[in-house]
């Protein structure tokens, strides 16, 4: 892959998250804490050369994303779970995204087979001038095909450096041409199915574990000041789990400071996300590169 036209770094982000996350699909995640598994994705991640490029995701059954390892966090996977693994890399800001759908239930493993499927071929699809718009009616067809819904409000999403969602979005569901992939720029697909029955879209959860910072205008609060300097020095403008900063605030200064500043519009929350009738939500994701007669799948082993 060295005549990619991409920073070298975007080549080696992928070849960690992809390590990290077949890791992960060969150990029994039932019995195992959340903070468990975020803290050993993420300790992998740092140990093959790359810093998380957000906080891991353990989304559970009917949470669909942005679900991780609270400041308390008391949730076990249990058996009959169906936990979707989403974690992201990054060197030098370069960013990879890659997600695996891991079912403990034999009533959802045709919706896990469905939805790896429908990641597979908007891949199969995929190349330098094709609409973002025909990939998501590849996805959507794949799925009815199965009998499955997409969700509607989720996509995939191109990535620059230090920037996880950088502007183009690529639907789960048919939409007008739109946009299209383009050489050089990098990718994530990444299908949501549920049940026939669902909702077929997401709605916000309560959960407050993933944030971003968004600008870095002063509070005039020093404590606070200087929690927004310490998250640019390590983060930037990539997602930060409150977790990371444990050795330097306590648990109450960081959720009152987290509070007040996201009403101050200086960090961003990332709510989870629940499908909107609680049916069961599988996901799988790569990051890709298009080039002129298909794409490199940066995220593959």
């Amino acid at each position: 892959m060295s005549d990619l036209s991409i920073p070298a770094e975007f080549i080696k982000a992928g070849r960690v998250a992809a390590e990290v996350r077949e890791s992960m699909k060969k150990k029994s995640l039932i019995g195992m804490n959340i903070l468990e598994i975020c803290d050993q994705v993420e300790n992998m991640s740092r140990k093959l050369g790359a810093e998380p490029g957000f906080p891991c995701g353990v989304s559970v059954n009917s949470t669909t994303a942005h679900y991780s390892a609270d400041l308390d966090e008391t949730h076990t996977i249990r058996d009959g779970d169906v936990v979707k693994l989403d974690l992201g890399t990054h060197v030098n800001g370069y960013v990879a995204d890659t997600a695996t759908t891991i079912s403990y239930s034999p009533d959802y493993d045709r919706l896990t087979h469905a939805t790896e499927s429908a990641l597979r071929e908007a891949v199969k699809a995929s190349k330098a001038g094709v609409p973002v718009g025909h990939l998501g009616k590849v996805i959507q067809d794949t799925a009815e095909r199965w009998g499955f819904k997409t969700i509607s409000n989720l996509s995939g999403h191109s990535i620059d450096r230090y920037k996880v969602h950088s502007g183009v979005s690529i639907p789960n569901v048919w939409a007008p041409a739109g946009q299209t992939l383009k050489q050089g720029m990098v990718y994530a697909i990444e299908p949501f199915l549920t049940l026939r029955e669902g909702a077929g879209y997401v709605i916000d959860g309560s959960a407050k574990t993933i944030y971003m910072l968004i600008t870095r205008k002063k509070t005039g609060d020093r404590k606070m000041d200087s929690f927004v300097d310490t998250i640019w020095e390590t983060r930037k403008t990539l997602p930060f789990s409150p977790r990371w900063y444990l050795d330097q605030f306590s648990k109450k200064e960081l959720r009152t400071m987290l509070d007040k500043l996201v009403l101050k519009k200086i960090i961003r929350l990332y709510p989870d996300l629940i499908e909107a009738r609680g049916k069961c939500v599988a996901q799988f994701e790569h990051t890709l590169t298009p080039t002129a007669d298909g794409a490199v799948i940066l995220t593959q082993t």
